[in-house]
């Protein structure tokens, strides 16, 4: 059996890890794990930890910023070169702050907008094609039940996660054509 190619987005912390982590060490090894994070020098040493016997095995981590398109298309490239598809992406980089948007600085919004909407983004076109030519993949964006109902005290992650939303439906008809879900 082949191991479906699973590449996932903010994986040094939280759900990504834990995500990146469980489909590594799944015992019948129907994943290959590509776990990323913007700064691998610092903050991998936790995911090595945990992921024991599975590390350079059934799970790989790469350094990938969502903000930088070059180390998007140099980890795409390497993984899809590697493994000869991409079967599933993780959108799962983000972050967020509890600023009231009156005070904060606009640039908070253009932080935010970067790694949450921008970021998944950039990753959807940078694997779409091996999807498209393979005819098949699975995309998965981490959304927010608040891209679907704002908050006050949030309004720049708000804005971000109903930008994801339009995006994601906007995008997802056309790409079923090619048994990309």
């Amino acid at each position: 059996m082949t191991s479906l190619v699973v590449l996932i987005t903010g994986s040094s912390k939280g759900i990504g890890q834990e995500i990146a982590l469980h489909l590594a060490k799944d015992p019948q090894r129907r994943f290959k794990v590509y776990a990323t994070m913007r700064n691998q020098s610092t903050r991998q040493d936790d995911l090595k930890t945990k992921a024991g016997s599975s590390l350079d095995d059934t799970l790989f981590i790469r350094e990938l910023d969502v903000t930088k398109q070059e180390t998007i298309d140099k980890t795409v490239k390497e993984i899809a070169d590697s493994e000869g598809r991409i079967d599933v992406l993780v959108n799962n980089a983000g972050v967020g702050t509890a600023d009231w948007w009156e005070t904060s600085p606009t640039e908070s919004f253009y932080d935010q907008m970067e790694v949450n909407f921008f970021g998944c983004v950039r990753m959807t076109k940078a694997v779409v094609p091996y999807m498209k030519k393979q005819r098949s993949g699975r995309i998965l964006q981490f959304s927010s039940v608040l891209g679907l109902k704002a908050v006050p005290e949030l309004a720049q992650y708000n804005s971000t996660k109903f930008a994801l939303e339009g995006f994601s439906e906007s995008v997802a008809p056309p790409l079923r054509k090619f048994n990309v879900w």
